[in-house]
């Protein structure tokens, strides 16, 4: 008998995050990007990595913020919340000191761990 997973099920497993698994994947995925940035510089390896740090930290920021909304609403607005801590991050970042692949994976280790914190001080004030 096999089981379907639904958006709701794979959400509730990735925001639940008890032993901070998927923020520990997230920023796994930030050194994936760090070390293709240096030594591979290959499109599908970035791609990849990429589009998994984006889901996991729109899926915190949808949990976090949007709680009381439909799935794809929460998706869509998590999506623009991370896009202006992304760019916020990037901005504080390029004005410190240059964007270059040290800060770049500085900026989404930040972001990473801001998006994880996020969601767990929304989850204890509950």
């Amino acid at each position: 008998m096999t089981r379907q997973y639904e958006l709701k099920d794979i959400e509730k497993l990735i925001t639940r995050d008890e032993k901070f698994i998927f923020t520990t994947f997230s920023l796994l995925m930030t050194l994936i990007i760090y070390i293709n940035q240096l030594l591979a510089n290959s499109p599908i390896i970035g791609t990849i990595a990429s589009l998994t740090f984006f889901l996991l930290n729109i899926i915190f920021l949808g949990a976090a913020f949007f709680e009381e909304e439909i799935s794809f609403i929460r998706f869509i607005l998590g999506c623009l919340t991370f896009l202006l801590f992304l760019g916020t991050i990037g901005w504080i970042t390029l004005i410190v000191h240059n964007l270059d692949a040290k800060s770049t994976s500085v900026a989404l280790c930040v972001l990473a761990i801001l998006c994880s914190a996020t969601t767990k001080l929304k989850k204890k004030r509950r």
